[in-house]
């Protein structure tokens, strides 16, 4: 186990300092707002650990100034409404580091989504649902989403990557909900890790490709989830969309057809592979079924979706 270099007071001291925090957040769930700055996650972290030192001062950004740390991936945090981001860097020997980025995501359900992005093999190490590999782990806790990079991977950076994790997300005492929009996915060959949560149409194709145009009239006021399920006999892509109303939720039905299945009766097609895809619409959500094997499993995964939710006030 790493250890932080410090005396038996400053260690008391720290402790201290970590309770507070937890109090702090334990308040501001409460009130169901954050009323404490990002910054403070800094208390958490100690100062030393081993041979690593918390280079200071830590590194803040907000939505302007983001692509000036991530340039190339600001769209994807921007997109699931990102608020702020604490980065804390640990230097090590040889001028390695450990980089610590914090996202504040506004909520849990966007915090699950930048999460699911990127998921292949949820290992539930820490917090809500964490990956760890090659150096490198992400986790989501409430409405927060955190990497902790550390390259070239070691079993002993492997054990302080995962440990600060752990304390980051302790700091965080409560649990965020996942997406409504999840429980309307059937269970029966769901593949879990599969599973896609978000409202931008980009990353709808970048999983599953269906159009260089936003035929499903995907955007912020929507929540969109997409899902694999996998047999012996099926292998299929679910997709679920909650449209504000179901005027858009028509208007996205009709321009699926028209651009995607013009042949399609009663909202089903058999593609020229000779897979089916369809669409069932009812309220304000629409269920498409991309590839499945036969007419009779598009229509069963269609009728299996869970009823659209009452839109909150």
């Amino acid at each position: 186990m790493w250890h932080n270099g410090y005396g038996y007071g400053k260690k008391m001291k720290r402790s201290r300092t970590a309770s507070i925090l937890v109090l702090i957040f334990m308040a501001a769930a409460a009130e169901g707002t954050m009323a404490h700055p990002i910054e403070d996650f800094q208390a958490v972290l100690p100062d030393e650990a081993g041979v690593w030192k918390k280079a200071l001062p830590p590194e803040t950004y907000d939505k302007a100034s983001l692509y000036e740390y991530i340039n190339g991936a600001a769209e994807l945090f921007l997109s699931y409404n990102f608020r702020k981001l604490l980065t804390v860097r640990y230097a090590g020997p040889d001028e390695e580091e450990i980089v610590i980025d914090i996202f504040d995501m506004g909520d849990s359900a966007n915090a699950f989504g930048v999460f699911s992005h990127g998921r292949e093999q949820e290992d539930g190490l820490v917090g809500q649902g964490s990956e760890y590999g090659g150096g490198l782990l992400t986790f989501w806790k409430d409405r927060y989403y955190v990497s902790i990079m550390a390259y070239p991977e070691t079993p002993e950076k492997k054990e302080l990557v995962l440990e600060l994790g752990r304390k980051l997300a302790g700091a965080v005492p409560a649990d965020g909900a996942l997406p409504p929009i999840l429980a309307l996915l059937p269970e029966a060959n769901l593949v879990r890790d599969s599973i896609r949560y978000f409202h931008h149409h980009i990353w709808l194709n970048s999983h599953f490709f269906i159009s260089s145009d936003n035929i499903l009239l995907i955007d912020h006021e929507t929540q969109a989830v997409l899902a694999r399920y996998r047999s012996e006999d099926i292998d299929l892509h679910l997709l679920i969309i909650l449209y504000p109303d179901e005027e858009k939720t028509n208007k996205a039905a009709a321009s699926f057809l028209l651009h995607y299945l013009p042949d399609a009766r009663e909202g089903m097609a058999e593609r020229p592979d000779g897979r089916w895809t369809g669409l069932l619409r009812e309220g304000r959500r629409l269920g498409v079924v991309f590839n499945a094997p036969d007419k009779d499993t598009l229509t069963s995964y269609l009728r299996m979706i869970g009823p659209a939710p009452d839109r909150p006030e």
